[in-house]
């Protein structure tokens, strides 16, 4: 009877596997910044994948579709941005001064015209479990 209870509890655990969540380390605040374009205030994140896995959740609560282009518009550093901490700026609808800065595969967010898909930035996301 154990035997079966404890087969059974694994049994839910692996059904529940999508309690695995992508989630940001850090919740970085976001701005809007017009259509299409926000900003992401890094005050946590210390890695880029951080920054690109924010940058994924706020570009898809924007309607971006998975297969649309994040590019890097700006980057401002904490001296400068308006937020006191480092602000990268990103869009998923460019204009074509910002496409003809495009830079596609590049990972680094501090590079203008850098840019991933939306589906690439998001698997920079950490996955942890979302037990908690």
């Amino acid at each position: 009877m154990i035997k079966r209870n404890i087969i059974a509890g694994v049994a839910a655990l692996m059904v529940a596997t999508p309690v695995l969540a992508q989630k940001s380390l850090y919740n970085n605040p976001v701005a809007d910044t017009g259509a299409g374009s926000f900003a992401i205030v890094n005050k946590w994140a210390d890695r880029d994948d951080d920054i690109w896995c924010a940058a994924a959740k706020a570009a898809r609560e924007r309607g971006a579709a998975w297969n649309s282009r994040l590019y890097v518009v700006d980057v401002t550093s904490a001296a400068q941005s308006q937020f006191g901490s480092e602000t990268i700026s990103f869009t998923f609808n460019p204009t074509q001064q910002q496409l003809a800065q495009a830079q596609s595969g590049r990972s680094s967010v501090r590079g203008i015209g850098n840019n991933l898909t939306v589906n690439s930035a998001n698997r920079r996301c950490v996955r942890e479990l979302d037990f908690f």
